[in-house]
Formats: C-alpha cells, structure tokens, sequence
C-alpha cells in the first residue's frame, strides 16, 4: 500500500508539473501551427477544410478503437505519426457529449516508477493535447498504469512494442460511472487534467 501511495505522489507531481507549461512537463503538448482550430471542424470541412472530422467510431469495452497507435519520440508526443488517432478521440468527445469522463491510459512495458512516471506523463500528454484542441478538461482523466496491465508477453521485443500503448476509455456516462466501476479504472495512479 505504501508503495502505491508513492506512485501515486510521484505521479501527481508529474501532472502538477504537466499544467505549469510545455516546459515543465517531460511531454510537449502544443499543437503545431498546421493543425486546424476546433472553430475550423465545425463546419464539417467548411472554411477551407483541411481534415473532415470523424463521423463513424468503434467501441469495443467502452475502450475506442483507435484508427492508429498514439506515438512518443524519446521525450515528446509524435503529433504528425499520431494524428490520425488524436483527431479520433476529438472527434468522439465532440459528437458524444453524453460521454462525461474519458479515461486515458498510459501503458508502459517495463516494471518500476520510471515506468509509471513516463506512462502518466504520456497519458496526461495525450489529454493536454486534446485541451489544446478545444476538448473541455473536465471530461478527461489521466490514469497511469505502467507495465500492470500487459497485453502481450514481455519477453520479447513486439511484445513489448505492444505494451507500450495508449488506451482511452470511457469511465463515465451522463454523469455516472459505467458498470459502477471506479472512473480511475483500477489504476495505479491517476490525475485530473484541469489544474
């Protein structure tokens, strides 16, 4: 218990960190000058329309199938390589409104705090991309959950590669948590996005 509770801390002062700026946090977030406004989508392409927002979506245990892997260079969230899943989760939040609380999930292939730290810094990356683009941070839920829940065996490198992923799931409807399960969804550690 003790061990979890310094996770946790750990991790809470990373996502303290997270909200003083692109600076503080280990992950930059800031979107590029070539991605659209949120007042750009709208329109449903219109205004010069560069992206046409997503329309149609996979759910499959209330996790979002995403249409691609969510990237990380070695300190920094790979916006051009994860664009197509980013934009993804956006275009969900915006046309399920009734999805209250989206977790987002960092997980990490190897055992320890590093890896904890770095699965939440990357979860809290993904969610402070999303803010940026105009998703409303109270609807977000940073969750860190390091190598504890694998999918794949770790004994070998496309094993680990598969680990290594970021999940979004939603943790609450209309206000209420799905299933009656914890929001956080059993993470070790877990942040809010808003400061």
């Amino acid at each position: 218990m003790a061990d979890m509770m310094q996770r946790l801390i750990v991790f809470m002062a990373a996502a303290a960190l997270a909200a003083c700026g692109p600076k503080a946090s280990p992950p930059t977030v800031a979107p590029t000058p070539s991605d659209p406004t949120p007042e750009d989508e709208e329109g449903g392409g219109g205004g010069g329309g560069e992206r046409t927002p997503y329309t149609s979506f996979d759910i499959e245990d209330n996790r979002l199938v995403l249409p691609g892997p969510i990237v990380f260079g070695t300190d920094e969230l790979d916006q051009s390589a994860s664009e197509a899943a980013l934009w993804y989760v956006h275009d969900y939040l915006v046309a399920k409104s009734y999805v209250t609380l989206m977790r987002v999930e960092g997980h990490g292939d190897q055992a320890g705090e590093d890896a904890m730290i770095l699965s939440g810094a990357q979860a809290l990356a993904v969610a402070h991309w999303l803010v940026a683009h105009g998703v409303d941070c109270n609807r977000l839920l940073a969750a860190a959950f390091g190598d504890s829940k694998p999918v794949a065996d770790a004994s070998t490198a496309e094993g680990r590669a598969r680990n290594r992923r970021i999940e979004v799931v939603n943790a609450s409807l209309r206000g209420i948590a799905i299933g009656g399960m914890p929001v956080d969804g059993g993470a070790p550690a877990a942040a809010p996005v808003c400061d």
